[in-house]
């Protein structure tokens, strides 16, 4: 599995960088990391997080995401000038932007905010748009981490809840995307891929697959299995409903399909080899850091972009060792006679455990 993260995390950096790998697209690079974030958050809390443990899931999900986050953030700041136009808006909306920040929980709404005349303004068809907020971002790739922190705060209540009510919830959050497309008009970015309750189906098929792997009975394994094979379809027609660039994105819509149903086989498959699970550790950093490099380097060749890259991994692989290991060791000491191995990563958090 961890291997698998990396390579997501890597299309996602080579499009940042302007050399997109074409298979998958970034997006649904973004929405194969849900799923797995889905598989994990359903694994660890069904098997390590006891009743009335809400806060310490929730506390260890911020202590995973957001010193990294945090240490990225900082010289983003100091590098990048694209967030500087802020400082000319009023001051609820330059408080909102540093909140936001500082805190990740609100970047996603940058994609529906705009600068207008000193103040933010709110629209529904961004479209080409030229002035959103989401442009002024030192990170613009946090936004994934709110959506993260709002999948945290539901989870407890839904993933151990069993497959049918599961299902459920994802059906629901199907029919509000394409009653979005079908009775407003809201499809194309960023409500393809971008709306949290639209995005919550991804996650909560993560969460299916869990069942699939580790059912409490044959039933709803059963369940698990007819659920996951709907989603696998159902899903990726929904993504090309809403968003279509031709035949190629067919290609990055059938991987999505392909990590739905391998999941559960693939976490079997690799979960005790300490290789793959380093490899996935770094695709966190990576995804968090290498907009700052590329701040940095302005990879605009080829040969920039490969550079780009690749100090995106030296840099992950250290921030792993100095940010990331250290506190982990603190959250696993939250606990009592809880078997680490458990508890691997999966954007991100699928990227991030």
């Amino acid at each position: 599995m961890g291997s698998l993260r990396l390579f997501l995390a890597l299309c996602v950096a080579f499009s940042h960088f302007g050399m997109p790998l074409g298979f998958p697209t970034s997006d649904i690079a973004v929405q194969s990391f849900f799923v797995i974030s889905g598989f994990y958050m359903a694994l660890v809390l069904n098997e390590k997080y006891g009743p009335g443990s809400y806060w310490l899931f929730i506390s260890n999900r911020l202590l995973r995401l957001w010193p990294t986050y945090l240490v990225i953030l900082i010289p983003s700041f100091v590098i990048a000038s694209n967030w500087k136009p802020v400082l000319s808006l009023d001051l609820a909306s330059i408080t909102y932007y540093f909140v936001s920040q500082i805190f990740v929980v609100g970047q996603d709404t940058y994609f529906y905010l705009f600068t207008n005349h000193g103040t933010l303004g709110l629209t529904l068809h961004p479209g080409t748009m030229p002035n959103l907020l989401y442009k002024l971002a030192p990170v613009p790739q946090a936004w994934t981490l709110a959506l993260e922190f709002y999948f945290y705060l539901l989870a407890p209540f839904i993933v151990r809840r069993g497959p049918a009510f599961i299902g459920g919830i994802i059906a629901a959050s199907v029919l509000l995307r394409m009653a979005l497309l079908s009775m407003f008009g809201l499809g194309g970015d960023p409500w393809s891929s971008r709306f949290f309750p639209s995005e919550l189906a991804l996650f909560l098929t993560g969460s299916l697959c869990y069942y699939a792997y580790a059912p409490r009975s044959d039933t709803q394994r059963r369940q698990a299995y007819v659920m996951l094979s709907t989603a696998a379809v159902l899903l990726p027609v929904c993504l090309a409903i809403s968003s279509w660039d031709g035949v190629s994105r067919l290609a990055s819509l059938a991987l999505l399909c392909t990590v739905i149903l391998i999941v559960p086989y693939l976490f079997k498959l690799t979960r005790n080899l300490a290789w793959d699970r380093y490899l996935g550790e770094l695709s966190y950093p990576l995804y968090i850091c290498h907009f700052l490099i590329g701040w940095m380097v302005l990879p605009e060749t080829t040969s920039g972009a490969y550079i780009s890259v690749l100090l995106s991994l030296a840099l992950s692989t250290q921030l792993y060792r100095w940010v990331e290991r250290p506190i982990d060791r603190w959250r696993q000491s939250r606990f009592e006679n809880t078997p680490r191995s458990i508890e691997g990563g999966g954007l991100m958090p699928a990227i991030s455990r």
